[in-house]
């Protein structure tokens, strides 16, 4: 089963591909933006919409790291 890392800067979690991020990084983001994530799920990362969903996670995270 192909895997990814955990999008999260400094986060070493290797996850299924199905998985955004891991449990910890999953539940540190907002419920807006999680759903963002859920709703862009099946877009191409190159499309607007999930492109957008993403910035907002890494955002969130940016701050939660300061």
């Amino acid at each position: 089963m192909p895997r990814h890392h955990c999008p999260r800067r400094g986060c070493k979690a290797l996850l299924p591909y199905h998985l955004f991020a891991c449990k910890r990084d999953w539940f540190a983001l907002s419920v807006p933006v999680r759903e963002a994530i859920r709703a862009t799920s099946g877009l191409h990362v190159m499309e607007k919409d999930r492109r957008d969903a993403i910035e907002a996670a890494r955002e969130e995270w940016k701050m939660l790291d300061e």
